[in-house]
């Protein structure tokens, strides 16, 4: 066997921090009885940091459910991990062996038996550490973890960066556990092992490190990869054993291969394919993949390792992605414009990575047409099992760099850690053909215009210098971003480059139309359902709370939610003024949630369309912004913050909303001096078809007049149809509602767009709302017109674990809504009500199909494009006119 990965019994133990212990000393505690939070605890699901495991054993309570973190002892300890093991033939074995960390938060000592075998001082690197003495029978691992705040506080930087650079900002921990930003509150430190820990034996040799380039021949016929392997081993020992390289597609057929004697300790292979598969965004075409196959050494190998070969794989795709603009990509020859949201780790709790957690990430980012995720820069490292993901599913991924808002020093050797980490992080992940771009981090650049404007900018030195050099010699095909933002005369100039949406706090001139948002927020609050696991009846709603907002009383919301918010977000909300007064904590989620998707709304149909209405020419208008990457997906602790997915991956009405404007086949209305119905085409293909376009007034409920309009609108174009000044002067009861058909006559998108705030209209009441099954899907329909029609599920009284195709939906009279039912339940019962609508809809629910029937969130536009350019995904949501509303 050459690998060993050590996954069964490890124990964990608090000690003192700050006195130096000897290992024996260390060794002798977890011998000692001990009890309460001084006892050994067993890890029970290795990996686990420290909160993970005081939580399953109730010793802690978990912080995230209420967004407020009472354990703050944690931080004031050391923390020991402690294994013993049998060393089986790795003791005495030829060739030397390895003791291999893939995730160590942060400052650790590891000892073998007694004996230092080296140190860690960044999270964000992978270690390897020689070792010597392995036994037979029982080995002692202790890795031993110094508290990070002791450290972090115990740092010492030189006079000039003093009031500049903050002592977190001078380590290489996690730097978001140091804040309160992404929750709990106050922090919420995380400490401990976070990823594989592995022995490995050469014998005579091992893989040290693999990577993957791969391009497109000129003309696209042909996929080339470079592979690079070179070895572990004294090469007089394994010069002659063998190198095998093969490239299997996804039927599991060699495409590819090639078989070589080793003769020297780095080796390169070059595979052609002929005829490649390209990988394309899942909005696009079909995202295919291969597996890179590489062994070395004699005899076979499996999963375990076992066998006296060395394995490694890779997922590789072939692509081509260029920009041919200021942030205009394209990809395979194609305009590429990006929609997507900033992705944040899962749980501040631990960087432990969970398959089961992001995938219904990932599907809910499906589900919402999102191509493109923004791993942040003050986020947590992924494995390779995140990325693999991201290329089956055809999600691209801007990745940063970790540094974010802050000063960074430039001292020699912190410069070189950071050029340690980009070139193992680039090395390890560019074979991935998901990965668009790198960036330097996250608003360094701004943190010089906002917080030492005239001043140094200290860490411009890594993201300007350190990190493209790394970038150009380990990845030089793919863009580099300095940082975001950057790219105009100030570091958050609209006008080029990208630009981060602050425009709750600061006028900013260009903002109608940026070049390209990598982040753009407002704030609310999760559904009322996590609301009620964060805080308690009282301080949903405090005895004697109005609701009401005077020049007295400012806040949008009640002194207690302060508790359960960072960042000031109550002055980050959206326009909560176009909205009801709020009387219960119901009203008050709905105000401000409903304010964050209006934002939503607004910007980004006027993002996607490009340019005002007024702006269009008869030979076609260049679209002025390339893309928007919400900030932010996910919220990884329950506070009320910016996420439009919750802490338990539940989403509200901004992520629908945002899901609706992100549809590929996009049709919305620009009201202004004039009024514009527009199409926006991003599927990748031609679509062509008819718009209908009528008011519908929603007290005499009915419409009031209606025209048709052709269209056709190629890839990459959005243009306005038509305007609607044909129906003159027109009461601002009325909706302005346009229906675009296939020529097949399938529905490919509508809009419905009220002419004024939602405080000035008066809703029906009383909307005859009804909800039934038909077959597995949900079907709603209303006798007037439903404002923000919700469902939820219960199931035996679980409300969390529902997912609807859509929700928060409007609804008008005659249509008939037909929803898949996704997520983890089959049967319950469903209710729909909308917002102003005493009355409720309900139905009880039961999967009458397979269980695969709602496991599949991919979205795409209607069916009746072209074939050959869709691959074989769901339909999206339709809508169902009746002859009595459509006219037809």
């Amino acid at each position: 066997m050459k690998k060993i990965n050590l996954r069964e019994g490890w124990l964990l133990k608090r000690f003192p921090a700050g006195t130096e212990y000897r290992p024996e000393e260390l060794e002798a505690a977890f011998g000692a009885p001990g009890s309460g939070k001084d006892r050994s605890f067993s890890v029970r699901d290795f990996p686990e940091q420290v909160h993970d495991v005081l939580l399953d054993y109730g010793v802690i309570e978990n912080p995230n459910e209420t967004g407020i973190n009472r354990d703050l002892w944690i931080d004031e300890y050391d923390w020991v991990y402690r294994l013993e093991f049998t060393g089986g033939t790795f003791a005495g074995a030829g060739g030397s062996v390895y003791l291999n960390l893939k995730g160590t938060d942060t400052f650790a000592s590891v000892y073998l038996n007694g004996t230092l075998v080296g140190t860690c001082c960044d999270a964000f690197l992978d270690y390897r550490f020689p070792v010597e003495g392995v036994k037979a029978e029982e080995n002692v691992l202790l890795i031993w973890f110094r508290s990070a705040k002791e450290k972090v506080n115990g740092v010492r930087l030189p006079e000039r960066y003093e009031g500049r650079v903050p002592t977190i900002s001078a380590v290489r921990a996690f730097r978001s556990g140091f804040h309160e930003y992404c929750g709990p509150v106050p922090s919420l430190i995380r400490c401990g092992i976070y990823g594989d820990v592995t022995l490995a034996r050469e014998d005579p040799l091992l893989f040290d490190e693999v990577t993957a380039d791969s391009r497109l021949s000129e003309d696209g016929e042909t996929g080339m990869v470079a592979v690079t392997a070179s070895f572990l081993g004294a090469l007089e020992k394994y010069r002659g054993e063998l190198l095998r390289a093969r490239i299997l597609d996804g039927d599991g057929c060699v495409r590819a291969e090639e078989i070589r004697p080793i003769t020297k300790r780095s080796e390169t292979v070059e595979l052609m394919v002929p005829h490649p598969k390209l990988w394309w965004p899942w909005t696009m075409g079909e995202p295919a993949v291969y597996r890179l196959e590489l062994t070395c050494g004699s005899g076979t190998v499996d999963s375990c390792g076992s066998g006296m070969a060395d394995s490694v794989e890779k997922v590789i795709g072939f692509r081509r992605i260029s920009m041919v603009g200021d942030m205009d990509f394209q990809i395979n020859g194609k305009p590429l414009k990006l929609w997507g949201a900033n992705l944040v780790h899962p749980d501040t709790r631990s960087n432990r990575y969970r398959p089961e957690v992001m995938e219904r990430l990932f599907n809910l980012a499906e589900l919402g047409n999102f191509n493109i995720l923004r791993v942040w820069g003050e986020s947590e490292r992924y494995p390779e099992a995140f990325y693999e993901e991201c290329d089956r599913r055809g999600i691209l991924i801007w990745q940063d760099f970790y540094f974010c808002y802050s000063a960074y020093p430039e001292e020699p050797e912190f410069l070189e850690l950071c050029r340690r980490e980009a070139e193992q992080m680039t090395r390890r992940l560019k074979s991935h053909p998901s990965i668009l771009l790198w960036c330097g981090g996250n608003e360094t650049l701004l943190w010089r215009d906002y917080d030492n404007p005239g001043g140094p900018c200290f860490g411009e030195e890594i993201v300007c210098r350190v990190l493209p050099q790394v970038c150009a010699e380990q990845d030089p095909d793919r863009y580099y971003h300095p940082s975001s933002p950057c790219g105009g005369d100030f570091a958050n100039d609209p006008s080029a480059g990208d630009t981060h949406g602050y425009t709750h706090l600061w006028f900013v001139p260009g903002r109608e139309f940026p070049v390209f948002l990598s982040e753009n927020c407002r704030v609310s609050t999760p559904s009322m359902k996590s609301m009620r696991r964060m805080m308690k009846p009282e301080e949903l709603w405090p005895p004697g709370y109005t609701g009401c907002v005077s020049r007295r009383q400012r806040k949008e919301w009640p002194e207690s939610w302060e508790l359960h918010n960072t960042n000031q977000g109550v002055i980050k909300l959206g326009p909560v003024e176009h909205y009801y007064d709020a009387e219960t904590a119901e009203e008050l989620v709905y105000r401000i949630g409903a304010a964050h998707a209006e934002y939503i709304h607004g910007q980004v149909c006027r993002f996607r369309r490009g340019f005002r209405g007024d702006e269009a020419s008869s030979t076609g208008t260049v679209r002025r912004t390339n893309g928007h990457i919400l900030w932010k997906f996910n919220n990884n602790s329950n506070i009320i913050s910016y996420g439009i997915v919750d802490y338990y991956q539940e989403p509200y009405y901004p992520y629908y909303e945002l899901k609706r404007c992100y549809s590929p086949f996009l049709v919305s209305c620009e009201l202004g001096d004039h009024g514009y119905i527009w199409v926006t085409n991003d599927t990748g293909c031609a679509v062509s078809g008819r718009l209908e376009i009528f008011l519908f007034d929603i007290v005499k409920n009915e419409r009031q007049a209606v025209f048709y309009e052709n269209f056709q609108a190629e890839p990459d174009e959005s243009k306005p149809v038509c305007t609607i000044d044909r129906f003159g002067q027109f009461k601002k009861t009325n909706l302005v509602c346009a229906v675009a058909y296939s020529v097949e006559g399938k529905i490919l998108g509508m809009c419905a767009e009220p002419c004024e705030i939602e405080r000035r209209m008066e809703y029906p009441e009383h909307t005859g709302l009804q909800i039934k099954q038909e077959g597995d899907d949900l079907v709603v329909t209303a006798s007037r017109f439903a404002r923000c029609v919700e469902l939820t599920g219960d199931e035996d009284g679980d409300e969390f674990g529902w997912l609807f195709e859509d929700n928060y939906f409007d609804l008008l009279p005659g249509m008939k809504k037909r929803i898949r039912v996704l997520g983890r339940h089959e049967r319950g019962t469903v209710k729909a009500k909308a917002i102003y609508d005493d009355d409720e809809g309900k139905t009880e629910y039961q999967l009458l199909m397979s269980s695969t029937s709602n496991v599949g969130y991919n979205r795409l536009i209607d069916s009746s494009l072209p074939a050959s350019d869709m691959p074989d995904r769901p339909l999206q949501t339709e809508y169902y006119i009746l002859p009595s509303i459509a006219g037809l």
